[in-house]
């Protein structure tokens, strides 16, 4: 079992970097995901029939894409919120026991 529990905020302001690079990475699917020209050329003349229905997937799919993004750099947020409460926390007790050593000296 362990003795003392070590937090590094920045360790995890540096997972919240991480994250939101994910996030990132996941905007430029959407962006890809959202260049296609399903209409246009070949495909558009010999399978008209399926343009529409595909145009409403990949409209779906983007929509998708972008609900996880969001999500996403709303977790980095967060994290960089935990770190910043456990740095705020580590400080407030850290000025109490000083505080309480300074009475008792």
């Amino acid at each position: 079992m362990a003795d003392r529990i070590a937090i590094d905020r920045d360790l995890i302001v540096s997972h919240a970097a991480r994250v939101e690079q994910v996030a990132s990475d996941i905007k430029v699917a959407r962006d890809a995901a959202s260049s296609t020209n399903m209409g246009g050329g070949a495909f558009g003349v010999l399978c008209s029939f399926l343009v529409a229905p595909a145009t409403v997937a990949a409209a779906m799919a983007g929509n998708a894409i972008s609900s996880a993004e969001g999500m996403v750099r709303r977790s980095a947020t967060e994290v960089r919120g935990v770190a910043t409460d456990m740095a705020a926390f580590e400080d407030a007790a850290l000025a109490a026991i000083k505080a309480l050593d300074a009475n008792l000296s």
